[in-house]
């Protein structure tokens, strides 16, 4: 049974981030897979100490992240990057170059790599095999080629996207 629970008004661009976070935590108690978020490397250059408090007056991110997820589903490592558009297409330049390799290497090496695109004008989740992706050749994705390339993701009670059903 799908839902659409996309009228949410509130922290629109943490919505798909949400779901995923809400999909992994369901995925994780009930033993169906494991998956984390990945944290970003912060460093902190600059903190001030007075009597009572301490203050961060600066910090700065280390290195390059990958991706957002990783994890693993029926002995396969899996990685996956979440990205989300206000347009009728999704442009490639809102993936790092880093991030495209990491995860072609990942699918090279026989782990599962991939990208959950939000498509929010037509509250549409896909999910794109990176060897889908024409990322070399083409500066963008559009929805109905998404719908072509892609698994078109439901959400399902209780307000998670099943992805891994379609891992292949």
């Amino acid at each position: 049974m799908s839902k659409n629970i996309f009228v949410i008004h509130k922290n629109r661009g943490m919505l798909l981030e949400q779901i995923l976070n809400k999909t992994i935590e369901y995925y994780n108690k009930n033993n169906i897979a494991f998956f984390a978020k990945k944290n970003l490397d912060i460093k902190f250059s600059k903190v001030f100490v007075d009597d009572r408090n301490k203050k961060l007056e600066s910090s700065f991110i280390s290195k390059k992240s990958t991706v957002d997820y990783y994890g693993i589903y029926k002995g396969k490592y899996i990685t996956f990057e979440a990205k989300s558009t206000q347009e009728n297409i999704f442009h490639f330049s809102n993936i790092k170059k880093h991030q495209h390799n990491h995860l072609k290497q990942i699918h090279f090496l026989g782990g599962i790599a991939f990208y959950i695109i939000f498509f929010k004008r037509h509250s549409k989740i896909f999910l794109i095999n990176v060897d889908k992706l024409d990322y070399e050749n083409s500066k963008s994705i559009s929805i109905e080629t998404a719908f072509k390339k892609g698994k078109l993701l439901d959400i399902d009670f209780p307000g998670i996207i099943d992805f891994v059903k379609f891992i292949e």
